[in-house]
């Protein structure tokens, strides 16, 4: 089980490193590189994230009735063959229809990961939070590691911009080839341990009850869904909103890095602690997404470098404790048959969060303030982390 893990661990590391890799220059580049208004940065990347949002439903399907290995195989083919072409013809409007291609490809690779992370949490014997924690700070590596070279390739050359991660999925395509066949094994369980699975498969749904069961979803779906269109604010319209602070690519790229290396010493005290204080995940999430809710409130009077890392970090404690706890809740929530779709729901409501997040933005922007955007993002999040106390978990 410790060799499936760590080759999760580094599928999930090299996928996270493209995402830090193309996400942050996207806007910049559209608005910045090709003279795309800020609106129309935002709404390519909301196709993209449709387009992603689109392949996390199909993802979770093919991963459930058809093949695990292949569907994380096939997003990773269709994601390099598009980072591929667009580092030799990124000119407007094909980036954007190639671009959205690329979202499709990601979004079953995304799916297929988060399904396996849960595949592998069912063979847990311990609390599967840890299995989700870990599985996020490596995204978190991979993203700090991605999003801080970007910074540095971007100047250089946009045909390295696109290439890299090409050739990181490519490798990424043996490495799911070579050890699929790990990621697939059902590890041999103990009699006795055998038996307590089956006593745990019972239907979440059963137990809870269907109303109950459909309201959870319907909260979850919401806050995902509201946490992303919040949180991809930094993946687009903050890149500008710094670049007009008077600061550079390279440091707004570094508030990724920052954001990254602080989870590595943030998430493992936190949730040492948390774990012991909530024993319901719901509480947890709450009192995540209300510190999540509180970092854009220091937005409006920053102004140097400092003061966007400061705000971050804030980000980050809430990040900590909400992004590896929601597909947690949705494990508890899942049985062997549907790990996969259920997964798909964290995967589909953030990239719809992703999708209108940039957009949306940029138009509160246009028409209204960024303030306003900052604090529009804060109440919508604060509602949503009160509404998590509407949701019944399974013991």
């Amino acid at each position: 089980m410790k060799e499936q893990r760590r080759w999760l661990l580094l599928l999930n590391i090299i996928f996270n490193m493209v995402l830090g890799f193309i996400l942050p220059v996207n806007t910049i580049f559209i608005n910045k590189n090709l003279g795309e208004p800020l609106m129309t940065a935002g709404f390519v990347l909301m196709i993209y994230s449709a387009m992603m949002m689109i392949g996390n439903t199909v993802g979770g399907v093919m991963f459930d009735r058809f093949s695990k290995r292949l569907t994380l195989i096939i997003g990773y083919v269709i994601s390099a063959f598009c980072l591929l072409v667009m580092s030799v013809h990124h000119v407007w409007p094909s980036y954007a229809i190639i671009l959205s291609v690329l979202g499709f490809g990601m979004g079953l690779s995304y799916t297929a990961i988060n399904g396996y992370t849960a595949f592998i949490a069912e063979q847990f014997l311990g609390d599967s939070r840890i299995i989700f924690n870990n599985m996020y700070l490596a995204a978190n590596i991979g993203i700090a590691i991605g999003s801080t070279a970007v910074g540095f390739i971007f100047k250089a050359s946009i045909f390295l911009t696109f290439l890299i991660p090409a050739i990181i999925f490519i490798l990424s395509i043996f490495v799911a080839l070579i050890k699929g066949s790990v990621l697939d094994t059902y590890k041999n369980i103990s009699h006795s341990n055998r038996e307590s699975i089956k006593i745990s498969e019972k239907d979440p749904k059963e137990i809870i009850g269907s109303t109950r069961f459909l309201i959870n979803l319907i909260i979850i779906s919401s806050a995902v869904f509201i946490v992303w269109v919040g949180y991809s604010q930094w993946d687009s319209n903050m890149s500008v909103y710094m670049l007009d602070q008077g600061l550079s690519t390279r440091e707004y790229g570094l508030v990724f890095t920052v954001n990254a290396v602080s989870l590595l010493v943030i998430q493992p005290v936190v949730n040492r602690f948390i774990s012991k204080i909530f024993k319901l995940l719901k509480f947890q999430l709450l009192l995540g997404i209300a510190i999540m809710s509180l970092s854009f409130l220091l937005l409006p009077s920053a102004k140097t470098f400092l003061a966007f890392i400061l705000s971050m970090l804030v980000l980050t404690l809430g990040e900590s404790m909400v992004f590896p706890t929601i597909p947690a809740l949705l494990s508890k929530l899942s049985t062997n048959k549907n790990r996969g779709t259920m997964q798909s729901i964290y995967s589909i409501f953030g990239s719809l969060g992703r999708a209108v997040g940039p957009y949306v933005g940029s138009m509160i922007i246009t028409l209204i303030s960024y303030p306003s955007l900052f604090f529009i993002i804060t109440v919508t999040m604060l509602v949503m982390g009160v509404l998590m106390i509407g949701i019944k978990e399974t013991n």
